[in-house]
């Protein structure tokens, strides 16, 4: 229970987003839901084709890395509505499944709270500008505390806190329990695994861009 975390492979190069042409599908939060949106969008490319955050467009990366069995997957997708604007936010609690999902705006902040995440057995990780700015280890099994619920209250007040105050996550959403809904491929409209993005409607996956 305690050594539920196996990720293989796992390197900030897997998390470079290509994106091939100019439009691409974003999943769009709906506030106060977890049903999602299936959004188009003309996300900011580098002369690579590299997927640049733009805080003026509001989308931003989403991973989603395998963690139970080392595959190696990692799915990719691009978010919009959750706000974020610095750093990323990287949790192991996300139904069914339960992969570790990460969502920010460089791919260098978010291979380190994938890390850190990994290193602590699981949980919750906020991190900006390469330092942590506030943990929740979940040892059990990745997705439970072994401490009081006075202690986890505490805790995911001050997660939700400096994630919006820190890295800028829209008010309107639960910092944490809207990322645990993004992975479920049950819930239209458009979700993401570690095989990638998933159309519920069309019960199939979906390339990102068009």
């Amino acid at each position: 229970m305690r050594s539920s975390i196996h990720v293989k492979d796992f390197s900030q190069k897997k998390l470079e987003l290509r994106l091939n042409s100019s439009s691409a599908l974003v999943i769009d939060i709906k506030e106060g839901s977890v049903v999602t949106g299936k959004g188009k969008a003309n996300p900011a490319r580098d002369s690579a084709g590299l997927f640049v955050f733009d805080p003026a467009l509001g989308i931003a990366k989403i991973a989603v890395v395998e963690r139970h069995r080392g595959t190696g997957n990692i799915g990719l997708g691009l978010i919009r509505g959750y706000g974020i604007c610095h750093g990323a936010v990287a949790i192991s609690v996300a139904h069914d499944s339960h992969n570790i999902i990460v969502v920010g705006v460089n791919d260098k902040d978010m291979a380190a709270a994938v890390e850190h995440l990994i290193a602590i057995g699981g949980g919750v990780v906020l991190l900006k500008d390469g330092n942590v700015l506030e943990e929740m280890p979940l040892p059990l099994g990745g997705i439970m505390s072994d401490q009081s619920g006075e202690w986890v209250d505490k805790k995911l007040k001050t997660l939700e806190r400096i994630a919006v105050e820190e890295l800028g996550v829209s008010k309107e959403v639960d910092p944490l329990m809207t990322l645990c809904f993004m992975a479920l491929p049950v819930i239209p409209e458009l979700k993401i695994t570690d095989m990638g993005l998933f159309d519920v409607s069309a019960f199939s996956f979906v390339p990102i861009g068009e």
